[in-house]
Formats: C-alpha cells, structure tokens, sequence
C-alpha cells in the first residue's frame, strides 16, 4: 500500500498528536479526583497541585487566581456549589489533552 500511495504513508508517519482543549465534564472530573482529603472540597493546595498537573506554569498563582473567581463565600475552598466557577476559570486558560 505504500508503494501506491507513498505521499499518504510520508504523512500519517510525519503527524503529531494533536491538543485537544479538555471539556467542562472532564475537568470537573479532573478537579473532583484532587479533592485528596476526601472532604468534598478543595483548598488551596490541592488545587496547587491540580493546576501543577494541567501544566500551569505557575501552579501556586493559578490555584491563588482559581479561588478568586470561584470562591464565591471566601472560605478559602472550592466546595461543590463553587465547582463550576473554577471549571469556567479553567476552560478560558485553554487546558488541553495530548
């Protein structure tokens, strides 16, 4: 087959893995599994270590930033209710899976 086609064997070999941005279920997912305590929510280390995990250049930063959007009753925790605000502020940084 590749002597038929040798362009088309050149460029599947040739391709990369491609970015794909993660989903609202997916890091909800992904954020429910940091909650390492199991308390049901998260603070401010999990989440350090959460956005360690995505790739953040700056985990500790982006776990300060996180509880800024979500952390709607300032208790220092992101607890169910609060997860879509922290999801909403993962999604607009554009996390992705390779």
């Amino acid at each position: 087959m590749s002597l038929i086609y040798p362009s088309i064997a050149i460029t599947i070999s040739n391709t990369k893995a491609l970015s794909v941005p993660l989903t609202a279920e997916q890091l909800t997912g992904f954020f429910e599994q940091c909650d390492k305590n199991g308390d049901g929510r998260l603070d401010r280390a999990e989440l350090k270590e959460a956005f360690k995990m995505l790739g953040a250049m700056l985990p500790s930063w982006r776990a300060a930033r996180g509880l800024y959007h979500a952390d709607l009753n300032g208790d220092g925790y992101i607890d169910e209710e609060e997860m879509t605000g922290l999801v909403n502020f993962a999604l607009r940084l554009g996390y992705t899976v390779k």
